[in-house]
């Protein structure tokens, strides 16, 4: 589902920043990445630090995604990130941000609630997986395929979804604020 998400911001990039005169050309991949890095590793770091219900929620609020405390968070980081990282003006990264990334998020949350066939590749096992080292190969649990078999449309069956996602996270050896992975990954993406 990353790769879903990589494609996403890529998309919606061409416009908001690509063709955004105050984003210098040669800064385009980068605040896509970024971009890209402000959502995944939000999420990511929230499941780490076993806040996993925070990331179910935000799959709730179809209409208001970016009234999660998440999707802020996000977005407070992709500014911080942009300005920081890549001088990029305060201003202009605050409407970057105020548009590009309640796109990213709401399509990301649409198309993840989506029984559409087209949709099949967006769902909330997928991704936490892909964030945690679920289902790839040796990586002791497939962490989707757990949580499809304890949850209902984002619902605990009565588990304790935190501990779940603890269990597999210790199978899998990931460490919270280890992030150096998926960041080397989405600047590939992007090839930077």
């Amino acid at each position: 589902m990353l790769d879903q998400l990589l494609q996403m911001v890529k998309e919606y990039g061409e416009n908001e920043v690509v063709n955004n005169p105050a984003v210098p050309n040669e800064h385009n991949n980068a605040v896509m990445s970024e971009a890209s890095y402000a959502v995944a590793g939000t999420f990511q770091q929230a499941i780490a630090n076993g806040n996993v219900q925070d990331v179910m929620s935000l799959f709730q609020q179809e209409d208001q995604v970016m009234n999660n405390p998440l999707a802020q968070q996000a977005q407070g980081s992709f500014v911080d990130s942009i300005t920081s990282k890549l001088g990029i003006d305060s201003g202009t990264a605050k409407g970057i941000a105020a548009s590009l990334l309640p796109m990213i998020m709401q399509t990301l949350v649409k198309r993840t609630n989506s029984q559409a066939p087209e949709d099949s590749g967006f769902n909330i096992s997928s991704l936490i997986g892909s964030l945690t080292g679920g289902g790839q190969p040796g990586a002791g649990s497939d962490i989707g395929n757990i949580i499809s078999q304890f949850t209902d449309n984002g619902n605990s069956g009565g588990f304790d979804l935190n501990n779940i996602i603890n269990q597999v996270k210790g199978n899998n050896e990931q460490q919270p604020g280890n992030s150096a992975g998926l960041m080397d990954m989405i600047q590939g993406f992007f090839g930077k």
